[in-house]
């Protein structure tokens, strides 16, 4: 079965078959292979927040390329490398043992994830914060791969997943742009998406732990990925 934070609306266009993440899937049927059972166990809590991420990205860029009227491929072509994110994570998740709190730890995702849109005043603004948020999972998949799991399928899968996401960091921050010339000299939004990931994180810290991932590390540099101001990003952009 699987696991749904958002229902996913229907495709925009046909998954490539020579997606790096599809031969991944091909090689390696057991994603779960090589990982002991305290690994399986800690990925059982992390997986599930990853997931979320990908289904409401998908349903972000499948949205936006709609209202543009298919004029914008390359947010088909991202929402196309999210659904393949999707369903390799699910895969991994089916081989999992499946984590008791997994309800909860669900409701926590979708309310971060809602806060994102509630917060975003334009279409601009969500893809200004969407491209800092990529830029995050960037960090936190590289955090992982890098990790206890290091050398297994698991950690090659997040691997190709943050190649992926860092190449949307880039394309996100370019439409915000475009849809705004002047989206960085607005004001921030209320809501610190930083602060507001690793709070989501930080109730799965032991698993983190587990995979001997030095969370203090990885939550600061997270925290410190918030731009002091948005001509920070547009430096970067």
């Amino acid at each position: 079965m699987n696991q749904r934070c958002f229902p996913l609306p229907e495709a925009s266009i046909t998954e490539p078959d020579n997606h790096p993440v599809r031969h991944w899937l091909e090689r390696h049927p057991d994603l779960s292979a090589g990982l002991s059972a305290s690994q399986q166990a800690a990925l059982a809590r992390l997986v599930p927040l990853l997931l979320c991420g990908e289904q409401s990205a998908i349903h972000v860029f499948h949205t936006e390329y709609s209202r543009q009227e298919s004029s914008q491929f390359y947010l088909a072509q991202i929402e196309a490398d999210e659904r393949l994110h999707e369903l390799a994570l699910q895969r991994l998740l089916q081989q999992l043992p499946e984590y008791s709190k997994l309800h909860r730890l669900k409701r926590y995702a979708q309310l971060f994830y809602a806060r994102i849109q509630q917060d975003s005043d334009s279409v601009a603004r969500h893809f200004y914060t969407i491209s800092q948020l990529d830029a995050c999972v960037c960090v936190l998949m590289n955090a992982v791969a890098n990790s206890s799991i290091k050398g297994t399928a698991a950690a090659g899968l997040f691997s190709l997943i943050k190649r992926d996401e860092a190449r949307h960091v880039s394309i996100a921050r370019r439409h915000a742009v475009r849809l705004q010339s002047d989206i960085y000299e607005q004001p921030p939004g209320g809501f610190n998406i930083h602060q507001g990931l690793v709070d989501l994180l930080r109730q799965q810290e032991n698993a983190f732990q587990v995979l001997s991932i030095d969370t203090g590390v990885l939550f600061q540099r997270l925290l410190q990925m918030a731009p002091a101001s948005d001509s920070d990003i547009k430096g970067a952009a």
